[in-house]
């Protein structure tokens, strides 16, 4: 009975004169976006392949995930849906070059009567061109779009993303898209439109606890209204916490005609998960609010913080031993020389016996097998003292090549997260200038510096 509702309420539908569902809108895929107002095309966050196909390209680390979206209200106007969707991202080698491939699934149900269902296949360069303000990259998504109403035909088409990111440095993001360049056409039963086109352009700033994003899109006529213009000003800030994780507070404003809304949420990251979620209350028409929740996980992403933790406590521990043991030594120095001031004013006085002596045949001798084993005594001390000096020596090499091995660790991180040849050439720089003349091999520093500066 319930499903011949339905059916009457599409035949309804149909016999008015406007279409009254629009398709494949750029609604917020994930929490942390819909927190900040809605999708970005320069928030660097896995999920903004909906928005900008480039920006994955710098992830470095397998992820995947899934989000869920409540909603009245899409981009355009008014609707009446719940979205879900999964994702993963797989950095790769692709003709010599470092990008990521991007796997994406969104399944959308308009109230049981407008299904649609997209299948995304992106591809996001990384460190495609440097130039000396930066470093541009570009990317591309392929969509297999389906969209069906109920008891009608199901309708498929293509779609085709493309997007590029400008950094300029490692606290600012440029991002340029185009959504749905083809503008594909879908008509069944009572559905009526075609995929709106969307351009997008956004810029992002991050500081140590904050991310500030501005983003501004254009979007074409859908679903029998016209396109409108949306800005999205967001804002996250972290809060870092001693052992569990970090915790993110996200407020945002997404500012068009027939879409404004005001958007909060939060999220929590621990070791390589992260769960958020986020509110969003329309600003006109009925004040229903929008849901929205997003989990991701991270293979091969450590607890960076917990990791600097244990070395510092490792290096702490090493340079508490080494004070230890430099202090045995200064002792063991000290005594060594108050023995030898003993053993000099006792050859001293030796000698001096010997001269008052020297009439003394039968004691001559005697006296001078004693002065011997002193003179001996002293000679042995002497080398003991010469050995200490030398290990004291050889202890404080060890610990620059300590200091030196964690500097070159920590680079080799910096290296592995993709951060910009001028930072790692900076930290290299610095490590060689520490190193240059203490006595240790920093060969691959320097080979490593050379070809940065090549």
């Amino acid at each position: 009975m319930c499903q011949l509702n339905k059916i009457l309420l599409a035949a309804c539908l149909l016999a008015g004169t406007p279409p009254a569902y629009a398709v494949f809108e750029d609604v917020p895929a994930g929490a942390r976006q819909a927190g900040l107002g809605g999708q970005s095309a320069a928030l660097e966050d896995t999920l903004s392949v909906f928005a900008n196909p480039a920006l994955p390209g710098s992830l470095r680390k397998f992820e995947t995930g899934a989000h869920f979206l409540a909603s009245e209200r899409t981009t355009q106007g008014p609707a009446d849906f719940s979205q879900y969707g999964a994702w993963a991202t797989i950095p790769r080698m692709a003709g010599g070059r470092m990008g990521t491939l991007s796997l994406g699934g969104l399944y959308r149900n308009d109230n049981d009567l407008v299904k649609q269902k997209t299948l995304l296949f992106g591809w996001g360069t990384w460190n495609l061109f440097r130039l000396d303000s930066g470093v541009l990259d570009f990317g591309a998504n392929f969509k297999i779009m389906q969209a069906a109403v109920t008891g009608g035909e199901s309708v498929s088409g293509l779609g085709l993303d493309l997007g590029a990111v400008f950094r300029p440095d490692d606290r600012h993001t440029l991002g340029f898209s185009v959504l749905n360049l083809n503008n594909p056409a879908y008509s069944s039963g009572i559905l009526e439109d075609n995929a709106p086109r969307v351009i997008r352009l956004a810029v992002t700033e991050r500081r140590e606890d904050y991310t500030l994003s501005l983003d501004v899109a254009r979007r074409s006529a859908s679903a029998g209204q016209n396109g409108n213009v949306s800005i999205t000003p967001g804002v996250e800030h972290s809060w870092r916490t001693e052992r569990l994780g970090r915790l993110f507070s996200r407020a945002g404003l997404n500012v068009a005609e027939r879409a404004s809304a005001l958007s909060a949420g939060f999220g929590w990251r621990r070791l390589a998960s992260e769960i958020s979620y986020a509110l969003s209350v329309p600003v006109t028409g009925a004040v229903v609010p929008a849901h929205a929740l997003s989990l991701a996980l991270r293979f091969g992403e450590r607890d960076l913080e917990s990791e600097y933790e244990r070395l510092i406590k490792q290096e702490i521990k090493y340079r508490k031993d080494l004070v230890e043991a430099l202090d045995e030594s200064a002792r063991r120095e000290g005594l060594l020389k108050e023995e030898l001031a003993s053993m000099k004013a006792e050859i001293d006085a030796l000698t001096a016996q010997l001269k008052d002596t020297q009439a003394k045949k039968a004691g001559i001798d005697a006296e001078k097998e004693r002065l011997a084993s002193v003179v001996r005594r002293q000679a042995a001390a002497e080398a003991e003292l010469k050995s200490l000096a030398a290990r004291r020596a050889a202890d404080r090499l060890n610990q620059l090549k300590y200091n030196f091995s964690v500097d070159w660790q920590s680079y080799l991180k910096l290296k592995g997260g993709g951060a910009p040849g001028d930072v790692l050439k900076s930290s290299l720089q610095r490590i060689v200038s520490q190193y240059q003349d203490s006595g240790i091999d920093i060969s691959q520093a320097t080979v490593e510096l050379q070809g940065l500066v090549r």
